[in-house]
């Protein structure tokens, strides 16, 4: 299985990359009815052990802009996608993203990430993060159609708002690429780290700050 950091870019400065994770498809449902897909995407994290997370994306109800670029047209597509909780993999990709940003509520941190994970206590009753249940993100799809996700990869911009959230606003990419069974979750900015934890918890139950 694939190393969820097998495709960090090095800056060459020193310091850490952005935080761009990679993922295998490890299974796809098409719901007929629906006509959304369900995609459970997973990866190797040593020494976390295993983490992932599942998405539902729907391939109707999209809502496109075409935008005149002189000679060009770029085309986006307006909707909405769901993440969902795969259990203890999925707190387990929190953890790790959170001692990745180097925050530390709801547990307790090091100093720097890599000393973190070779350090890293496996005591069960250090509190862990928690993956939320469910979380439905704004998205737009970028010069992509997710009616052809099956056979074309889609490049999403999820969006995490609301005006009941205290403020908290972030942004991520997610490539789905079904065809060679990879999927992509990279940061787009590290001003959203700390709002982006929190979107993908319980909402700060078990850190909020």
């Amino acid at each position: 299985m694939l190393h969820v950091f097998c495709n960090l870019e090095d800056l060459g400065d020193g310091s850490d990359p952005m935080c761009d994770m990679t993922f295998e498809i490890v299974e796809r449902q098409f719901d007929e009815q629906s006509s959304t897909w369900k995609l459970d995407l997973r990866a190797d994290a040593t020494p976390y052990g295993q983490v992932g997370f599942d998405a539902k994306i729907p391939t109707v109800g999209w809502n496109e802009q075409i935008d005149d670029l002189g000679e060009e047209e770029f085309r986006i597509y307006w909707g909405n996608i769901t993440l969902q909780s795969c259990g203890e993999e999925s707190d387990e990709l929190l953890t790790l993203m959170a001692d990745y940003f180097e925050i530390s509520a709801p547990i307790a941190t090091e100093h720097g990430f890599i000393r973190k994970i070779l350090n890293r206590s496996k005591d069960s009753s250090v509190p862990k993060w928690t993956f939320a249940e469910s979380i439905e993100c704004q998205t737009v799809c970028l010069a992509s159609d997710p009616s052809a996700i099956a056979d074309k990869p889609v490049r999403m911009k999820l969006f995490f708002e609301n005006v009941d959230k205290n403020g908290r606003y972030a942004e991520v990419f997610l490539i789905l690429d079904m065809a060679k069974g990879v999927a992509y979750l990279d940061e787009k900015d590290e001003d959203y780290r700390a709002d982006l934890i929190h979107w993908l918890s319980l909402f700060g139950s078990t850190g909020e700050g």
